[in-house]
């Protein structure tokens, strides 16, 4: 059990490395994402609601930034937690200690995807609205796996 739940966090990872890396080689299509996202322009374009809509450049680079930020944190994290528990993977006492690292990358993909996609994208700039531009599902995908490996990671060896 303790070589899957250290692949789990390693393939988490390799998830996020990507995310990120998608991001640096491709941050036009990052920014114009993150452009639609928060300028709501795919949304109904209700008046009521439109207030909320940012179109200032510097304003969408730096979420933009944020997200990517966050997946490269999270990605080290699990890393590190990965190769740490790989390393300590024939002693229980070693290998629960290994995990800190990899709980903590865990738990800021879960809070990325989840307060940064489903709270904010979904609820503040109304993206539930939007049928071009939904990542919702897959937002909801990452942050599921994030919490489900979290959770096996954490049971008794």
């Amino acid at each position: 059990m303790r070589i899957i739940k250290t692949l789990l966090v390693a393939g988490m990872a390799l998830m996020l490395t990507l995310a990120a890396f998608g991001n640096i080689t491709m941050s036009d299509g990052g920014f114009g994402a993150v452009q639609g996202a928060v300028g709501m322009q795919t949304t109904y374009l209700h008046p009521n609601g439109m207030w909320r809509a940012i179109e200032s450049p510097v304003l969408i680079w730096m979420a933009f930034g944020m997200i990517t930020c966050c997946e490269i944190f999270a990605a080290v994290l699990c890393w590190i937690g990965a190769f740490r528990m790989w390393g300590s993977k024939n002693s229980k006492e070693q290998f629960h200690a290994a995990k800190a690292s990899a709980y903590l990358g865990l738990g800021v993909a879960a809070c990325l995807y989840f307060i940064g996609f489903l709270v904010i994208a979904q609820e503040y700039f109304l993206m539930w609205q939007s049928t071009k531009l939904n990542v919702l599902p897959d937002a909801f995908r990452i942050f599921a796996s994030a919490v489900l490996i979290a959770l096996w990671v954490n049971t008794d060896d």
